[in-house]
């Protein structure tokens, strides 16, 4: 079980892309938790934004090591940015 966890989210990943995805993700956490009672909705589309460079980075790297689901990935990209540039907008 552990060699399994170990290889599908450390020895098959790209290391520079999954560094940049845990900084996103812990400075998403830390906004999330910052504006928890909040009204403003910026920072719903920031928090929108950065789950769509998140996942734009995992399908960047299905990419490369030639996955098929790379696709599914950069849709989902496109929907999370559009969610977050909508509410920016507004």
């Amino acid at each position: 079980m552990r060699s399994f966890l170990r290889k599908e989210f450390w020895d098959d990943r790209n290391k520079p892309i999954l560094f940049i995805q845990w900084v996103l993700i812990i400075f998403a956490i830390i906004l999330y938790f910052q504006t928890y009672d909040s009204i403003e909705y910026i920072y719903s589309g920031i928090l929108r934004l950065i789950a769509g460079i998140v996942i734009l980075l995992t399908g960047i790297e299905n990419y490369i090591v030639k996955k098929r689901d790379y696709i599914f990935w950069f849709l989902l990209t496109i929907m999370f940015c559009g969610m977050g540039i909508d509410i920016l907008m507004n």
